[in-house]
């Protein structure tokens, strides 16, 4: 059996090292110690828990070694990570998402792999694991070595990319299983060399463009494709390997969508997935071109500190054309022979959008025109999330659909969708569970006043609920992706919104405890399916109904005595009889740990909060109900109803909201 050529660390390690003990200690010796061994030694090295790197470097530059590409000299073995996970930049931490699982690598790489092993991360229930390959002959070119393991990755793209780099470190592991040491992958030789790019010469940098001429007629054998796109002629896609034949979409976003997924190796004509950045000299590449195996979306990204980039076909052809983006849109729909073209309805709904976020733009006049509304859209973010909605909806005008009953334009997107892209209005990464919570208030505040309407699934055509159904489930999603239609807010329309407005502050209702509760024992049921569809027929817990009477008691107690009430006389008299309140209230709160002492002095604050809570929720339906006026107590009032003064902890005059009888 052949030896294989590597670096080798001898220190062995029970866990992962730590970043200081890479670079100051393993980074050393790996350099130190360049090794010949067979396979089945280098499994048994690995099981030790000893680190190495696939690449053989020894190739001394300017007199030094370094773990690095130029001092890379052959490379034989390669190994495939499957981490089972992705790392999400707007958490900031790595997602599981299992793609494979070690049962199955088994069956997968028996004939490929000559062994693999899990690494110090692994576990049951999260896998992780490295799979080693052998090629039939070591590599002395790293072009090629890349050629052949970019291979390797389009057949297996869940893998870690960084894997293939040549002068990576890799840690031991625990388990090992063997496939068959003999196993080997074939070399390809064959690489092509990149049509439109190779280090451009340092003083030319930027004198690439051609001269410009009056037709198309200029050779194009002697320009490159970078050049062609630079010099804006339109014939781009005909130095592609596929044919662009007409297509005719309804929306840029459409467009847009079916560009992002154009090959950029194509379109830049660059063969190679790692290379030298088309935007900037440098001497070493930095840039790569991959897709993405969830949207099918092409990406260029330059990992330099210099000239950071990342884009997709639409960036890219703005920054190599210096076009502005209808422009450079326009470039990229006359090349691909792509027509934008809109029904008459998706013309009318699209005006409709565009006259609402005229009004939504103009906040000075809602202030003065719809008072009890503006009073309600307290800060500027009810106005972006009312805006971002219109835009959602205006991006996916090519999408939207006809509810069976009216000629309405439904679109649906999740709430996180919606949070993400109000990113640039709050913070997404801080508080995530906080402002989700508070979004999904403010939504349904919006479906009440009617600026906003979901959309029941019963009112849809079927196979677009069977189409949200599957995209929860791909997003694993707890509930359904809620449907949305937008109302024109006209003249008359919004006087049904400043009506409603209205309506909102005199019952006592507030932002704060807005939910289907307060809806269902404010206005009714009808009312609670049409603001929450979702949970239509939905009943409230045996405690909640109880408190609720409880409180409806205490209130009706006090009106018929006194004819005058607070709520924190309502409240303060109210006697809750609940079995079990330590689990209720660990229940209720999730930052109630299970071995948590409750003392009476937390009891007795919970239950106060649980009593304002819900009467904050019924006040309003006590209102018409009992046909009751609120007020805040004055001089006037005391006298009229005979109500006596009032005093806070601090005994200072208080002046609360009274309830009294509507004489």
């Amino acid at each position: 059996m052949l030896n294989i050529k590597l670096l080798l660390d001898n220190t062995m390690y029970s866990h992962k090292p730590t970043p200081e003990t890479i670079r100051y200690e393993i980074n050393k010796a790996v350099l130190a110690n360049p090794v010949d061994l067979e396979p089945e030694q280098l499994a048994q090295e690995i099981i030790k828990g000893k680190s190495f790197v696939p690449g053989y470097i020894t190739t001394k530059v300017n007199g030094k070694l370094r773990r690095t590409a130029e001092s890379w000299t052959s490379q034989q073995i390669v190994c495939l990570d499957i981490d089972n996970g992705y790392y999400d930049k707007k958490l900031k931490k790595k997602i599981k998402d299992v793609r494979m699982t070690w049962e199955e690598a088994k069956q997968e790489f028996v004939d490929t792999a000559m062994f693999m092993y899990k690494t110090f991360s692994h576990t049951n229930e999260w896998p992780k694991f490295r799979v080693v390959f052998a090629f039939e002959e070591p590599f002395n070119n790293i072009n090629i070595l890349k050629f052949n393991t970019d291979k390797l990755f389009e057949k297996y793209p869940f893998a870690d990319e960084s894997t293939f780099e040549a002068n990576r470190i890799f840690f031991g592991g625990t388990e090992l299983h063997t496939f068959d040491f003999s196993n080997r992958l074939k070399n390809d030789p064959h690489i092509v060399t990149p049509i439109s790019y190779s280090p451009y010469i340092e003083n030319n940098w930027g004198n690439n463009i051609p001269p410009q001429t009056n037709n198309n007629q200029q050779d194009t054998n002697i320009l490159s494709n970078i050049d062609i796109i630079k010099s804006k002629y339109t014939y781009i896609s005909e130095r592609m390997n596929k044919e662009y034949l007409p297509i005719t979409v309804s929306s840029r976003k459409e467009a847009y969508d079916y560009l992002k997924r154009i090959n950029l190796h194509d379109y830049l004509g660059i063969q190679y997935k790692h290379c030298f950045d088309i935007f900037h000299y440098e001497k070493s590449p930095s840039s790569d071109i991959y897709q993405d195996p969830n949207t099918g979306y092409w990406w260029y990204k330059c990992r330099s500190d210099s000239n950071p980039f990342t884009g997709t076909i639409i960036e890219v052809t703005e920054r190599l054309t210096k076009l502005n983006k209808p422009k450079s849109l326009k470039y990229l729909l006359d090349s691909f022979n792509i027509t934008i073209q809109k029904s008459e309805w998706q013309l009318e709904i699209e005006n409709l959008i565009q006259q609402n976020l005229e009004l939504l733009s103009d906040e000075e006049y809602i202030k003065e025109a719809y008072p009890y509304l503006n009073s309600l859209l307290r800060t500027p973010f009810y106005y972006s999330v009312l805006r971002e909605i219109h835009l959602i909806a205006l991006e996916n005008i090519s999408t939207l659909i006809q509810t069976k009953e009216s000629n309405e334009a439904v679109f649906y997107a999740s709430v996180n969708h919606i949070l993400k892209r109000l990113d640039r209005f709050c913070d997404f990464d801080r508080f995530k569970s906080s402002k989700e919570k508070r979004l999904k208030v403010i939504l349904s505040l919006l479906v009440y006043l009617q600026l906003l309407n979901r959309i029941g699934t019963d009112k849809l055509p079927l196979e677009y609920v069977k189409r949200a159904k599957l995209e929860a489930e791909k997003k694993h999603y707890k509930n359904l992706i809620t449907f949305w239609s937008l109302p024109s807010m006209a003249a008359t329309h919004m006087q049904d919104v400043e009506r409603l407005a209205k309506q909102f502050q005199n019952l006592g209702m507030t932002v704060g405890n807005f939910d289907r509760q307060m809806i269902l024992k404010t206005l009714g049921e009808d009312e609670a399916d049409r603001v929450f569809p979702m949970r239509k027929g939905e009943k409230l817990s045996e405690l909640n109904e109880m408190i609720c009477l409880e409180l409806e008691k205490t209130m009706v107690k006090y009106i018929e005595q006194f004819g005058w009430v607070t709520e924190k006389r309502i409240i303060d008299n109210t006697s809750l009889d609940i079995a079990d309140i330590d689990s209720e209230m660990r229940k209720r709160d999730r930052r109630i740990k299970e071995d948590d002492i409750i003392s009476i002095e937390d009891k007795d604050k919970w239950l106060y909060e649980l009593k304002r809570r819900q009467l904050k929720k019924i006040i309003g339906g006590l209102m018409i109900k009992y046909k009751l006026n609120k007020q805040k107590l004055n001089n006037e009032l005391i006298e009229k109803e005979n109500i006596p003064l009032h005093y806070n902890e601090k005994g200072n005059l208080s002046y609360p909201v009274v309830y009294f009888i509507n004489k």
